[in-house]
């Protein structure tokens, strides 16, 4: 009992479709479940049916939102389960390289349980409870935050005072609610001396605040006792480069991919703003960039780009933030040599 059986789960927001294939060529079979602890009950029992002559189990699941979360959670707490959760355009490559033209939920179960079969992606790490507990009062609190600009906007455009009374006091009632939050989030964060010296190695890199350094601990992928690899989280966050060239006669602008984590991503695009104005280090970067000739936009992603990669050395080091380590590290070399 040494072979593995891989399963593709489509995940929407009412409902689970699942395939199973033992070689990625032919489906052994496919149900449908709802997408409710009930439901994933039912899709485990289900699989454990067809998977008695198996070692094990390869899920593989799409990250769609916030809707995959919960059954990829419960699916890792099972015994004999491997849990990948993959990015949307792999899926959509390797349909596209069976030049598949059909798509549906049950079609796109089984094409997840082939892809499983055949290119084996890494498993997912589980995350751990508190940074669990950390994304979902920070995206919580983002929510809020938005509904708040949203009514705010409302307010600068209308004219009529009574719909205004209406729209200060939405507003009000956002505010009390954003303040609510960030109060169980710092109670949440003073909990776990980890998660607290995170947070303040992060706000160590001027630009950086709470709220973003918050945000950054909830959507990193982060294991415990690992450091993290700056190149798969740049990636991780759609900020690494990428570039349209072929031959002598296609010379396409470089651009970020994007194909990645929003929510990562929108969360140091203020960050940024603030640090080309107040950070000496990355501002005379964003500044060289200029005098270069590129575009103050592509210039703005960049200091992103390298305010994540500074977070990940913090991260990684246990050390604050030196806008002086360069000078300090060279003149520790010349006198050395």
């Amino acid at each position: 009992m040494t072979q593995t059986l891989y399963a593709g789960i489509d995940v929407s927001k009412d409902k689970l479709d699942i395939a199973i294939t033992q070689d990625g060529k032919q489906i052994i079979s496919t149900a449908t479940f709802e997408n409710a602890y009930s439901g994933y009950k039912k899709l485990f029992t289900w699989t454990k049916k067809h998977s008695k002559s198996f070692a094990k189990i390869h899920l593989c699941i799409e990250a769609t939102g916030n809707y995959h979360e919960e059954i990829t959670e419960y699916l890792q707490e099972q015994i004999k389960t491997i849990v990948s959760v993959i990015n949307p355009f792999q899926s959509k490559s390797f349909a596209k390289s069976r030049l598949l033209r059909t798509k549906n939920d049950k079609v796109d179960a089984a094409l997840l349980a082939c892809y499983c079969a055949i290119s084996q992606p890494e498993e997912t790490i589980k995350t751990s409870d508190e940074v669990k507990k950390l994304r979902k009062l920070v995206r919580c609190l983002n929510i809020r935050i938005k509904e708040r600009a949203r009514e705010k906007t409302r307010l600068h455009s209308n004219k009529d005072a009574d719909v205004a009374d209406v729209l200060k006091g939405t507003i009000q009632f956002h505010s009390q609610s954003i303040a609510h939050i960030e109060k169980k989030i710092k109670e949440h964060v003073k909990k776990f001396p980890k998660l607290n010296e995170q947070v303040k190695l992060l706000k160590s890199i001027n630009g950086i605040g709470d709220r973003t350094a918050w945000q950054m601990l909830a959507e990193l992928h982060i294991e415990d006792g690992k450091s993290l690899n700056t190149k798969a989280q740049v990636a991780h966050a759609g900020l690494a480069p990428r570039e349209f060239q072929s031959g002598s006669s296609v010379h396409g602008k470089p651009r970020i991919c994007k194909i990645g984590n929003k929510r990562l991503r929108k969360a140091l695009y203020m960050p940024a703003m603030s640090a080309i104005r107040h950070n000496k280090q990355l501002s005379e970067f964003y500044q060289r960039l200029i005098e270069k000739g590129k575009l103050k936009m592509v210039a703005l992603v960049a200091v992103m780009r390298k305010m994540l990669v500074m977070a990940i050395a913090i991260l990684n080091s246990g050390k604050p933030y030196d806008e002086n380590w360069a000078n300090k590290y060279q003149q520790t070399f010349a006198l050395a040599s």
